[in-house]
């Protein structure tokens, strides 16, 4: 994915420096800033190879009910229908599906709407539908779960860009969201530009430290964390004296 559908030129250039960050690395820094708690548990990436920046909209499912259901019909269209027709490029769809796995919330002829609209990726605790198909579009997804039924199965939807739930972590709409190989990071939009900054210069020493260790040169004891010598050296390398 590349950092496309940012809002300003502060927005994409946040978006362009987290991409470059592991979830590792930002998580950190959020814990750093007093959110430790923001990492996403327990989801799949359908698509390990990609990374994923974009911020919330928020949708929220709930085990189904007859009287739900007529409320949901007297709207005239499907929560997941509503939200993609307000997404734009570079939004992310969290959905709290209570980890429902039973239905899936959304399949390939609503995500293909999405997906023109300029969609950065889904992220769901519960399950999709289609997912043969979706595995092929580019799309970053992180799910618990697929199941053949849609959401008439189990869940209807009933809430719209409020704060949810997903895999134990609080999503606000419009937070950032930094997903990898691993999972996914919720990032306040308040912090996400100081942690887009740390992470990445953490990334920036942490690769020199790997490098100067596949010299074969330095035992690990010296090198993690690294003593004053290797303190050094990483100063000398970021100031361009001694490229590693």
């Amino acid at each position: 994915m590349a950092a496309t559908g940012a809002r300003d030129p502060a927005e994409s250039a946040i978006f362009e420096q987290l991409l470059q960050v592991s979830t590792d690395s930002a998580w950190a820094v959020c814990s750093s800033l007093g959110y430790p708690n923001s990492f996403v548990e327990g989801l799949t990436a359908v698509q390990p190879g990609q990374k994923m920046v974009g911020r919330a909209i928020t949708l929220r499912y709930v085990p189904i009910r007859p009287d739900l259901r007529e409320q949901q019909q007297a709207l005239g269209s499907a929560l997941n229908k509503r939200a993609v027709e307000l997404s734009g490029p570079g939004d992310v769809l969290v959905v709290d599906s209570g980890g429902e796995t039973g239905a899936g919330f959304v399949g390939d002829v609503i995500t293909t709407r999405f997906i023109v609209r300029g969609g950065a990726g889904l992220v769901v605790d519960g399950a999709i539908r289609d997912l043969h198909y979706l595995r092929t579009v580019g799309l970053p997804i992180y799910i618990r779960g697929a199941h053949a039924a849609g959401s008439g199965r189990r869940i209807i939807g009933i809430g719209l860009n409020e704060v949810v739930r997903i895999g134990g972590v609080a999503v606000v709409p419009g937070d950032i969201l930094l997903g990898d190989a691993q999972g996914v990071l919720v990032i306040p939009r308040a912090i996400a530009g100081e942690v887009a900054e740390r992470a990445a210069a953490t990334e920036h020493k942490e690769n020199f430290l790997r490098a100067t260790l596949e010299k074969g040169v330095r035992t690990i004891d010296e090198v993690y964390p690294p003593n004053e010598d290797v303190l050094r050296e990483y100063d000398e390398y970021r100031r361009g004296a001694n490229p590693c």
